[in-house]
């Protein structure tokens, strides 16, 4: 699953669950597939799958290939230490519900472009042949960098949407996500996709999937 790039509630939740930032799951299954409801995400074909957290390197939450599927939906048992790093961005309970929805859509976002064969075990096969600090290594780069782009740009159509008066606030703790060192690689340099967004933000007369075409084409990668 390494390879595969783990790329990336209930309404009744207690504040202390918040608090502790440890979602079960069966916690990220519901609030998966409240996003999944949506019609951004509704027509994909997903599953789910159960990792040990010492096994999931990057996030608690992520996803990979299956034949027949558009993607499976990945998720770390127990308390995956990335996990608080990741409530640290946020500051009310509101906001850190928001959060993992819009790290959920952020995932399904990648799992169209799985389906349309942008991303692949194959693409991570390419990137770890190539070289620390060579010229395939960068461009191998830039092409991660623009598929995290686009996730982003599927999980900030959706939260301006479904929770439009939170749309700023996740914008920026994604945007503080990007530079966290715990998680900011080569691999993840989306500062293009921010700054088109944050100078003239999404083009909600589109269509949910023209939003995220238009906003990438746009953005200068």
């Amino acid at each position: 699953m390494s390879k595969v790039a783990i790329v990336f509630l209930g309404l009744f939740w207690s504040v202390l669950s918040w608090a502790q930032g440890i979602p079960s799951v069966a916690q990220w299954t519901d609030i998966i597939q409240e996003v999944h409801r949506h019609p951004l995400f509704r027509e994909l074909n997903i599953s789910y799958a159960k990792a040990p957290a010492e096994n999931v390197s990057y996030s608690p939450v992520g996803v990979m290939p299956r034949e027949g599927l558009d993607c499976v939906v990945v998720i770390s048992e127990g308390n995956n230490p990335r996990m608080e790093l990741i409530m640290k961005l946020t500051s009310t309970p509101e906001n850190a519900r928001a959060f993992l929805l819009t790290m959920a859509a952020h995932e399904l976002g990648h799992c169209f472009r799985i389906r349309s064969k942008h991303l692949s075990v194959a693409l991570w096969e390419r990137v770890a042949a190539t070289t620390e600090g060579s010229a395939e290594r960068q461009s191998m780069q830039k092409l991660i960098s623009i598929e995290e782009a686009y996730a982003d740009a599927y999980a900030f159509a959706y939260i301006q949407d479904a929770h439009p008066g939170l749309y700023t606030d996740m914008f920026e703790a994604m945007h503080s996500l990007r530079y966290e060192p715990a998680f900011a690689t080569p691999f993840y340099q989306v500062e293009p996709l921010y700054e088109l967004l944050g100078s003239r933000g999404l083009d909600v007369s589109l269509s949910f999937q023209n939003q995220v075409e238009t906003a990438m084409q746009q953005s200068k990668f």
